[in-house]
């Protein structure tokens, strides 16, 4: 029988393969059955906390690689984050029966993959590999820029192809993407979002604006960008960022900007795990003198898990920023989100979802309350949960052709808002005084 239509006709919760960074643990050497992989020690400096970085990279892939965990009906036990690459390597020969013996599936988190850069090489081969044994399904696959085809290295090009005609659900982000793919000749694309937008759908549809716009310029902003340096040179996004907070309280999340601030690599007590927040006083007077421009947040955090920025998020009244999962993680707990956008990738994430979005220049210029009264309105908050909903059942139907279900119930439909109440009638003496007065 089909892999496929055995796993779709299971009644059974799926044993499913989680190729992905959804936690930040370090793999164990040993080989011995039911290990688990250990946490990092605990260090104050960066330099310290760059192996646990190397584990997931950018820190918005926990938000998007935890979620497909999150999302779907599994087997508990049965289930498991890995890597292809290195179970290949690790059984060998015996590589695909031992899989097909483990798992009923396994899903593919990707994020901005398509691009010239990006080696596909060590995956493409492990997927081949396994000989179409195990259903695949791949989930946020995204463009990044506009290249050619023929720009890709021939490893990333058999990728895409192979997940084109092999996965049974080839999901990309947005309409850009599957675009880019049906031009260069691959149509079984399906565009669903980014699957970290289904984790906790509940907390997407309670956000409310109301407090954050009575609030007005003196809201607790929570902020993401480009504070980051590139061969010396400081990311004039992040400068414009820093500027465009300059006078508002205002927190910044690090995603894989620290390991560019070589001379701060080692200095002690820069950070503290415990609250998952870098020192302040020691960054906001090295950062101005490396941007030229002042560069001041209240706050900034570093995550290890994406827990912890979910409950940091709950201490602020809104996320506004430049980084698409530093927002997610926010709607994730409920807090409304208003993004930055510059490229692509949050563009057609953001326009997807109905999410609010404007550039960094466009913010500034409006200036906070302005902001807020116009993207956190009841009208365009119900507009962004009505568009929501109607993803959510499109996600889940693709979803089902993999045999997979929601783990918690769907979204309903917002219901409408209710109409301004109708002004009151004139009298007849006060209608004659208002022509009087015409």
């Amino acid at each position: 029988m089909d892999p496929r239509a055995a796993s779709a006709a299971s009644t059974k919760p799926l044993r499913i393969f989680f190729h992905a960074p959804g936690i930040a643990a370090h793999r164990p050497v040993a080989l011995l059955p039911r290990l688990t992989g250990a946490q990092s020690t605990t260090s104050d400096v960066i330099s310290g906390l760059h192996p646990n970085h190397l584990l997931t990279g950018n820190r918005g892939n926990i938000i998007h690689a935890e979620a497909p965990a999150k999302i779907f009906v599994k087997s508990p036990n049965g289930s498991a984050y890995g890597n292809l690459a290195e179970i290949q390597t690790t059984i060998g020969q015996d590589y695909a029966a031992r899989m097909e013996e483990c798992f009923d599936l396994i899903i593919i988190s990707m994020a901005n993959f398509i691009r010239p850069d990006h080696d596909g090489s060590r995956l493409l081969g492990s997927l081949k590999a396994l000989e179409d044994r195990v259903p695949v399904v791949v989930l946020g696959c995204g463009l990044q820029g506009n290249h050619k085809l023929s720009d890709m290295m021939p490893s990333n090009a058999g990728l895409i192809d192979w997940f084109n005609q092999n996965a049974v659900v080839f999901g990309v982000r947005g309409a850009k993407t599957a675009t880019w793919l049906e031009d260069n000749g691959f149509q079984n694309a399906d565009v669903l979002g980014c699957p970290s937008l289904y984790a906790y759908p509940h907390s997407v549809m309670a956000q409310d604006g109301t407090a954050a716009r009575a609030k007005g310029a003196e809201v607790e902003v929570m902020t993401a960008g480009y504070v980051k340096i590139n061969k010396g040179v400081f990311a004039q996004r992040g400068i414009d960022l820093a500027r465009a907070f300059a006078k508002t309280r205002a927190s910044y999340v690090f995603q894989d900007e620290p390991w560019t601030f070589a001379g701060l690599s080692d200095t002690p007590g820069i950070y503290n795990e415990g609250n998952n927040e870098f020192r302040a006083d020691l960054l906001d007077p090295w950062l101005t003198r490396q941007a030229g421009s002042p560069v001041h947040f209240q706050r900034y955090y570093y995550f290890h898990e994406a827990g912890a920025w979910r409950q940091a998020a709950l201490r602020h009244d809104v996320y506004i920023g430049d980084r698409f999962h530093g927002g997610v993680a926010a709607l994730q707990a409920g807090v409304p989100a208003i993004f930055l956008s510059h490229d692509n990738r949050v563009a057609e994430l953001t326009e997807h979802f109905g999410l609010p979005h404007l550039t960094t220049r466009a913010f500034a210029r409006k200036g906070l309350a302005a902001v807020l009264d116009e993207y956190l309105a009841p009208e365009a908050i119900h507009r962004m949960k009505t568009l929501y909903a109607q993803r959510s059942r499109e996600f889940f139907a693709v979803m089902a052709r993999a045999g997979l279900s929601p783990a918690i119930s769907a979204v309903p439909v917002p219901d409408p808002l209710p109409s301004a109440p109708p002004a009151p009638a004139l009298s007849p003496l006060r209608r004659l005084a208002r022509r009087l007065v015409r």
